[in-house]
């Protein structure tokens, strides 16, 4: 009998038990698809963080006021106040090239009838392309450091996906609001601060939600709405070449202690890709676990046919098959399985990542979408596993079909 003649017998055993083979292949495409969508999710996730971040220029260190960030968060904590002199004495350790001190906060910005709570930057405008080196502007200018009343717009915020029609041009004049408490003799009070500015640019898209989605005013027009002048959110430090970044933050933390935040845009990729790494892994982990389930369907819908199958396994040994032949029967029947299973799976994983990616708060609505990304070793990897597994799963069926005596298999009922 050729191998042509075994894989007929094979498929044939399977199409005869539609129904409980149909349902193994489900367990198996189930555990792929998983497996799939997972790592296609982590794979997309993985190139957004390293295209946001990538945004930023490789020479550059965000200094902040607390080893945990700058913002409410890190109030509680011990801090280092950046100040003018902080600054000044920055801008002398070797591989310093720039000091670039930066204001943040929250705003509610209206234009033309329209309302959007947007993050504004306190910055030296002209030393943006330092930062980020691909800025540029779609039109207008930079404001100027002395500009109290000019605003540049970020691209998403000049052009929001849900309005048919810029949300402010050049030229134009919007109204920020900001809210803060103040103490009014004794009494905590809730006082919203009105400015009006005015568009003086708005930057070409950039893919960095960090950029695209804030607006930016000069340093002193934030100290002032914020009320924050002379005390700094952060210091971007822009070093001579990358090369130097290590030296000038073992500087930094050697001349200020432990109570002052130092990193790199590289470090914090590494640092949330290792968080999302181990994510990953555990929710791979999890798919993994629905294989090995696909697996144990292998053997007892394989275990199950063996015995159903006892007097045909006893006939095709009487007139002369081998336990090599007979083994290799059902092996190819549990191999066919992992085969169909695994190819449907890899298929159905990746249509379901580009689902998941659009229900997801992250996906197809953001301004910035993530989209899934699939290697091609990493489906090699999947699709093997499930073959190997469902082969592994289908040895011992196939050996005890193998070791049946045939005397004995023809005399069951």
């Amino acid at each position: 009998m050729t191998v042509l003649d075994l894989l007929g017998l094979s498929l044939g055993a399977l199409k005869e038990r539609r129904l409980r083979s149909g349902l193994t292949v489900l367990m198996v495409i189930i555990g792929v698809a998983l497996m799939t969508s997972i790592n296609g999710l982590g794979g997309g996730m993985n190139n957004y963080i390293s295209e946001q971040l990538g945004t930023l220029g490789a020479n550059v260190l965000i200094v902040t006021p607390s080893p945990s960030g700058f913002g409410p968060e890190a109030q509680s904590g011990l801090q280092t106040k950046l100040t003018p002199q902080t600054v000044r004495t920055i801008e002398r350790f070797q591989g310093v090239k720039y000091v670039v001190p930066y204001f943040t906060g929250s705003v509610t910005l209206k234009s033309q009838g329209e309302t959007r709570t947007v993050a504004v930057g306190g910055i030296d405008q002209s030393k943006l392309v330092y930062i980020a080196p691909k800025t540029s502007l779609e039109s207008g200018s930079f404001a100027s450091s002395g500009d109290s009343s000019g605003i540049v717009l970020g691209y998403a915020i000049a052009h929001p996906s849900n309005l048919d029609r810029p949300f402010a041009n050049t030229g134009q004049t919007v109204s920020v609001e900001f809210s803060q408490v103040e103490n009014q003799g004794g009494v905590e009070k809730l006082v919203t601060k009105r400015k009006a500015f005015q568009v003086r640019g708005v930057l070409n898209e950039l893919g960095s939600q960090q950029i695209d989605t804030q607006v930016y005013i000069s340093l002193a027009a934030a100290g002032t709405l914020f009320e924050k002048t002379g005390t700094y959110d952060a210091l971007y430090v822009i070093t001579s070449t990358p090369d130097e970044n290590d030296k000038v933050e073992t500087s930094i933390t050697k001349f200020y202690g432990k109570n002052i935040g130092v990193v790199s845009p590289k470090a914090i990729a590494s640092t949330i890709q290792d968080l999302m790494g181990t994510f990953i892994g555990f929710l791979s982990a999890i798919a993994a676990v629905s294989m090995f389930v696909g697996a144990v369907g292998i053997i007892t819908t394989l275990y199950t046919s063996v015995m159903e199958r006892t007097r045909e396994i006893g006939l095709l040994k009487a007139i002369g098959y081998g336990r090599e032949t007979v083994l290799f029967m059902f092996l190819t029947e549990s191999l066919a399985i992992g085969l169909l299973g695994g190819l449907l799976g890899l298929v159905f994983g990746i249509g379901g990542a580009y689902v998941l990616i659009q229900i997801m708060p992250f996906g197809g609505g953001a301004i910035t979408s993530i989209s899934p990304s699939f290697s091609p070793l990493s489906l090699a990897q999947v699709f093997l596993l499930a073959c190997g597994l469902s082969g592994l799963a289908g040895l011992y069926p196939a050996w005890r079909a193998s070791t049946l005596n045939p005397i004995t298999a023809l005399k069951k009922e």
